[in-house]
């Protein structure tokens, strides 16, 4: 009788064992394609799945789901909020509705290097940002990926060296978003509400004239093949943000919510190691050539830029946030003193 409910018990147990093997799933959500050598945040989920793997032992399993699968960057962060998903690595212009402090960080021009960029949002003013967005919200902030640099200013018809030269342009808007709103006014061209979807098609159409963003996404998007002129007007560095369903979070083993937090400082540094490379190759700036005019500004041209663009978005925001104008100042104070 004992020998046969001792062969039970170790059936049932045996019989357990797979369910108890099984790894936890994590859904990790972005935008971009899924290609690790050519996208920065591609590379970014690629080596957090990877990381994440080896770090829990096989205990979480990160599924990427990308290219908007789950709908546009505030879809994938209202989805993080609810807890449907765990993670996702989105817009700026994709969390303020559920946290608007992040405004801050589009004022153009605060930059003259994407190492200023990077420290600011990795130092003290970031950590603020990352307690409070955890104390305001559901989601738990866990750092900012590199997009591939500041923005490039691109159009079909017209080579633009001053602020006037932009007028009448129809660029490229985010739905809902004002600082960007504010920045295409100040130089009296016309905002165009349009999801990152239908960008291309739109710039292909002639719906839009131009838009903004890094030189990473213009090549991987095909953008050049439906602009001719590019400006490095280096107005604005506007990174991934990388959230985390708090309750979720909170549900893991201190261990794993540790691993988690670690692979993903791991992979920021990997995305921007890319980053950098491919800045320096023909996925970068330099690819631009290929299609379009390039043009860089002086100094003194980008000065001009600046006067006519900072102040409007700088009020905008501030507008914007209402009680929460302080970390405008928070934002400011933080910057390098030559600006």
């Amino acid at each position: 009788m004992a020998l046969g409910r001792i062969l039970c018990f170790a059936a049932a147990l045996l019989a357990a064992l797979p369910a108890l093997a099984q790894p936890v799933q994590i859904f990790l959500a972005h935008a971009q394609p899924q290609n690790p050598e050519n996208d920065p945040v591609a590379a970014v989920a690629e080596e957090f799945r990877r990381l994440l793997a080896e770090k829990s032992q096989g205990r979480l399993e990160v599924e990427i789901v990308a290219e908007s699968l789950l709908g546009g960057n505030r879809d994938m962060t209202n989805l993080v909020a609810k807890g449907v998903i765990h993670s996702a690595l989105v817009t700026v212009g994709g969390v303020t509705p559920l946290y608007p402090p992040l405004m801050t960080t589009q004022l153009p021009f605060a930059f003259n290097r994407v190492s200023d960029a990077r420290n600011v949002l990795d130092g003290p003013f970031g950590q603020d940002m990352a307690a409070d967005m955890a104390a305001r919200t559901k989601l738990t902030l866990l750092g900012f990926a590199d997009p591939g640099g500041f923005h490039v200013l691109t159009n079909f018809d017209r080579d633009i060296v001053t602020p006037d030269d932009m007028w009448g342009l129809r660029l490229r808007a985010i739905p809902g978003f004002a600082p960007l709103d504010a920045m295409i006014t100040a130089v009296n061209a016309r905002p165009v509400q349009v999801s990152s979807r239908d960008e291309l098609a739109m710039l292909s159409a002639g719906a839009i004239d131009g838009q903004m963003s890094p030189s990473a996404v213009i090549l991987a998007r095909n953008f050049d093949m439906a602009q001719h002129h590019a400006t490095l007007l280096d107005a604005l560095y506007s990174p991934y943000v990388w959230l985390f369903n708090s309750a979720k979070l909170k549900a893991l083993s201190a261990a794993d919510a540790q691993a988690v937090r670690e692979a993903a400082s791991a992979a920021l540094k990997k995305g921007r190691a890319l980053v950098d490379t491919m800045d320096q190759s023909e996925r970068g700036r330099s690819g631009l050539a290929k299609r379009m005019q390039v043009r860089t500004l002086s100094a003194a041209e980008r000065q001009a830029f600046r006067q006519t663009m900072q102040p409007p978005v700088e009020e905008a925001i501030i507008q914007a946030l209402a009680d929460d104008h302080a970390w405008m100042e928070k934002f400011k104070a933080a910057l390098p003193s030559i600006r």
